[in-house]
């Protein structure tokens, strides 16, 4: 297999992870705009990217000249899902909330400052998935991030989170501190956390941790439907199937119960 190198050292190695990883989150992009991204000339990044290309890492868009991530980078990603438990226990939950709940369903953890996707699962409701596995999102707007962070203390929360105010998404989007604690505190005591139009408008996701044999939350499941003529029995109940689809999951994995 080709190296990936267009040049030689560890700040090589650095851009073309960078690429990788800016691929992943943004699903495609031009020579130009990642060599603008990069802070480096548009021949440089090309060299990094055919080199990236040669290894498989990342390939041509179809009918366009962007490049996306390629099979070989996806190869890797699912071999960090396969050498753990994680998938096993989270895959029959995922396609149970998209499948027969009609409900777009996420499987996140918690790395660095966001939350990464993992899994992603397509229902046949009304709304279009975007977020491709690998992808990051923020930890104050979804419900995700605030399953996640409901595991941690308020001050190790406040460090994950920075400094307010946070990225206004939508008009409804928790911008202080105060604001998230209010909703940590509650996904503590109910066992789920809620987005309601705070990432996405006309979004609404409820969002439980996903927890190992020592009872610590490792990952967070959630659902996602259209809020608009979203009754309250309706999300009671999502809430309460995003909370029993975690909790099969951490049992799966040798939670207590």
């Amino acid at each position: 297999m080709d190296k990936v190198v267009a040049g030689s050292g560890s700040q090589t190695v650095s851009r073309a992870l960078n690429v990788l990883e800016m691929l992943g989150n943004s699903g495609e992009m031009g020579v130009r705009e990642i060599a603008r991204n990069l802070g480096i000339a548009p021949s440089m990044a090309q060299r990094l990217v055919n080199a990236l290309a040669r290894a498989d890492f990342v390939e041509k868009a179809a009918e366009s000249t962007k490049w996306k991530i390629g099979y070989k980078a996806f190869q890797v990603g699912s071999a960090f899902l396969s050498s753990v438990d994680l998938n096993a226990a989270t895959t029959p939950e995922l396609h149970f909330l998209a499948d027969e709940k009609q409900v777009n369903s996420f499987l996140g953890v918690l790395r660095d400052q966001s939350v990464i996707y993992l899994a992603a699962v397509q229902s046949g409701g009304g709304i279009t998935i975007t977020n491709a596995p690998g992808s990051r999102t923020y930890l104050h707007s979804t419900a995700l991030g605030k399953a996640l962070l409901s595991s941690k203390t308020d001050e190790e929360a406040g460090h994950l989170l920075g400094p307010a105010p946070y990225k206004q998404l939508t008009r409804k989007t928790r911008r202080s501190f105060a604001a998230l604690v209010k909703d940590l505190n509650e996904c503590r005591r109910l066992g789920y956390a809620i987005s309601d139009e705070e990432n996405i408008d006309n979004v609404f996701a409820a969002g439980a941790p996903v927890r190992n044999a020592s009872g610590q939350t490792i990952a967070a499941l959630s659902g996602a439907v259209p809020r608009q003529k979203l009754s309250a029995k309706a999300i009671s109940e999502l809430c309460q199937t995003v909370k029993d689809a975690a909790a099969r999951a951490s049992r799966r994995l040798g939670a207590p119960g």
